[in-house]
Protein backbone atom coordinates (compact mmCIF):
# COMPACT_ATOMS: atom_id res chain seq x y z
CA UNK A 1 0.00 0.00 0.00
CA UNK A 2 2.89 2.32 0.84
CA UNK A 3 4.42 1.73 -2.61
CA UNK A 4 1.14 2.58 -4.35
CA UNK A 5 0.84 5.85 -2.41
CA UNK A 6 4.45 6.69 -3.23
CA UNK A 7 3.92 5.90 -6.93
CA UNK A 8 0.72 8.00 -6.99
CA UNK A 9 2.54 10.97 -5.41
CA UNK A 10 5.34 10.77 -7.97
CA UNK A 11 2.83 10.56 -10.83
CA UNK A 12 1.02 13.66 -9.57
CA UNK A 13 4.31 15.51 -9.26
CA UNK A 14 5.29 14.65 -12.84
CA UNK A 15 1.90 15.67 -14.20
CA UNK A 16 1.88 18.96 -12.30
CA UNK A 17 5.41 19.79 -13.45
CA UNK A 18 4.60 19.12 -17.09
CA UNK A 19 1.32 21.06 -17.14
CA UNK A 20 1.70 24.16 -19.26
CA UNK A 21 0.87 27.59 -17.96
CA UNK A 22 -1.28 30.05 -19.91
CA UNK A 23 1.88 31.93 -20.88
CA UNK A 24 3.52 28.73 -22.14
CA UNK A 25 0.48 27.93 -24.28
CA UNK A 26 0.48 31.47 -25.71
CA UNK A 27 4.19 31.24 -26.53
CA UNK A 28 3.65 27.87 -28.21
CA UNK A 29 0.92 29.35 -30.42
CA UNK A 30 3.19 32.21 -31.47
CA UNK A 31 6.08 29.83 -32.12
CA UNK A 32 3.86 27.65 -34.31
CA UNK A 33 2.81 30.72 -36.30
CA UNK A 34 6.45 31.75 -36.85
CA UNK A 35 8.03 28.30 -37.31
CA UNK A 36 8.19 28.69 -41.10
CA UNK A 37 9.50 32.26 -40.80
CA UNK A 38 13.10 33.40 -40.85
CA UNK A 39 12.47 35.65 -37.84
CA UNK A 40 13.61 34.38 -34.47
CA UNK A 41 11.61 35.54 -31.48
CA UNK A 42 12.82 36.09 -27.94
CA UNK A 43 10.21 35.52 -25.21
CA UNK A 44 12.39 36.27 -22.16
CA UNK A 45 10.79 39.65 -21.44
CA UNK A 46 7.30 38.65 -22.59
CA UNK A 47 4.32 39.23 -20.31
CA UNK A 48 0.88 37.68 -20.52
CA UNK A 49 -1.87 40.05 -19.40
CA UNK A 50 -5.62 39.74 -19.36
CA UNK A 51 -7.68 41.97 -21.63
CA UNK A 52 -10.94 43.62 -20.66
CA UNK A 53 -13.37 45.72 -22.70
CA UNK A 54 -12.90 48.35 -19.97
CA UNK A 55 -10.10 48.00 -17.48
CA UNK A 56 -11.32 47.27 -13.95
CA UNK A 57 -9.20 50.18 -12.68
CA UNK A 58 -10.82 52.64 -15.10
CA UNK A 59 -14.25 51.36 -14.06
CA UNK A 60 -13.43 51.78 -10.36
CA UNK A 61 -11.97 55.25 -10.96
CA UNK A 62 -15.08 56.26 -12.89
CA UNK A 63 -17.35 55.09 -10.09
CA UNK A 64 -15.26 56.87 -7.46
CA UNK A 65 -15.18 60.12 -9.45
CA UNK A 66 -18.92 59.85 -9.96
CA UNK A 67 -19.57 59.65 -6.23
CA UNK A 68 -17.25 62.61 -5.65
CA UNK A 69 -19.10 64.62 -8.30
CA UNK A 70 -22.43 63.74 -6.68
CA UNK A 71 -21.18 65.19 -3.42
CA UNK A 72 -19.81 68.32 -5.09
CA UNK A 73 -23.03 68.87 -7.03
CA UNK A 74 -25.06 68.51 -3.87
CA UNK A 75 -22.92 71.14 -2.13
CA UNK A 76 -23.20 73.52 -5.10
CA UNK A 77 -26.95 73.19 -5.28
CA UNK A 78 -27.32 74.05 -1.60
CA UNK A 79 -25.05 77.10 -2.06
CA UNK A 80 -26.91 78.51 -5.05
CA UNK A 81 -30.00 79.26 -2.99
CA UNK A 82 -28.16 81.79 -0.80
CA UNK A 83 -26.26 83.66 -3.54
CA UNK A 84 -27.23 86.80 -5.45
CA UNK A 85 -28.44 86.24 -9.04
CA UNK A 86 -25.11 86.95 -10.80
CA UNK A 87 -23.10 84.63 -8.56
CA UNK A 88 -25.88 82.07 -8.69
CA UNK A 89 -25.66 82.07 -12.50
CA UNK A 90 -21.88 81.53 -12.38
CA UNK A 91 -22.20 78.65 -9.95
CA UNK A 92 -25.04 77.31 -12.08
CA UNK A 93 -22.72 77.16 -15.11
CA UNK A 94 -20.15 75.22 -13.10
CA UNK A 95 -22.89 72.93 -11.82
CA UNK A 96 -24.13 72.33 -15.38
CA UNK A 97 -20.64 71.38 -16.55
CA UNK A 98 -20.20 69.00 -13.61
CA UNK A 99 -23.63 67.49 -14.25
CA UNK A 100 -22.66 66.84 -17.89
CA UNK A 101 -19.48 65.11 -16.73
CA UNK A 102 -21.47 63.07 -14.22
CA UNK A 103 -23.76 61.78 -16.97
CA UNK A 104 -20.69 60.77 -18.99
CA UNK A 105 -19.37 58.84 -16.00
CA UNK A 106 -22.75 57.18 -15.50
CA UNK A 107 -22.73 56.00 -19.12
CA UNK A 108 -19.21 54.62 -18.64
CA UNK A 109 -20.25 52.85 -15.44
CA UNK A 110 -23.11 51.08 -17.23
CA UNK A 111 -20.53 49.06 -19.16
CA UNK A 112 -19.14 46.59 -16.66
CA UNK A 113 -15.61 45.26 -17.19
CA UNK A 114 -15.73 41.99 -19.11
CA UNK A 115 -12.85 39.63 -19.73
CA UNK A 116 -12.31 39.34 -23.49
CA UNK A 117 -8.98 37.53 -23.84
CA UNK A 118 -5.24 37.67 -23.33
CA UNK A 119 -2.32 39.69 -24.63
CA UNK A 120 1.28 38.51 -24.88
CA UNK A 121 3.45 41.61 -25.04
CA UNK A 122 7.16 42.32 -24.95
CA UNK A 123 8.12 39.67 -27.51
CA UNK A 124 11.37 40.76 -29.14
CA UNK A 125 12.55 39.99 -32.63
CA UNK A 126 16.13 38.78 -32.44
CA UNK A 127 18.51 41.02 -34.35
CA UNK A 128 16.15 44.01 -34.24
CA UNK A 129 16.91 46.40 -31.41
CA UNK A 130 14.17 47.97 -29.29
CA UNK A 131 11.32 46.56 -31.33
CA UNK A 132 8.77 44.43 -29.57
CA UNK A 133 5.60 42.86 -30.85
CA UNK A 134 2.39 41.79 -29.15
CA UNK A 135 -0.21 39.12 -29.79
CA UNK A 136 -3.84 38.90 -28.71
CA UNK A 137 -5.49 35.58 -27.87
CA UNK A 138 -8.99 34.36 -27.25
CA UNK A 139 -10.18 33.58 -23.72
CA UNK A 140 -8.98 29.97 -23.79
CA UNK A 141 -5.65 30.79 -25.51
CA UNK A 142 -6.45 28.46 -28.39
CA UNK A 143 -5.88 30.94 -31.20
CA UNK A 144 -4.26 34.27 -32.00
CA UNK A 145 -6.86 36.94 -32.73
CA UNK A 146 -6.34 40.20 -34.55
Amino acid sequence: MKNITYLFAITLLIISCTKKTDKDRAIDLVKSKYESSDQKLNFEAANLDSLFNISPKAYADSTKKGFELDSTLSDLESEIEHLPQQESDSVGLVSAALTKRRYQLLEFAKTKPQFIGWKLSGVKIEGVKRETISFNFDKEITEIVE
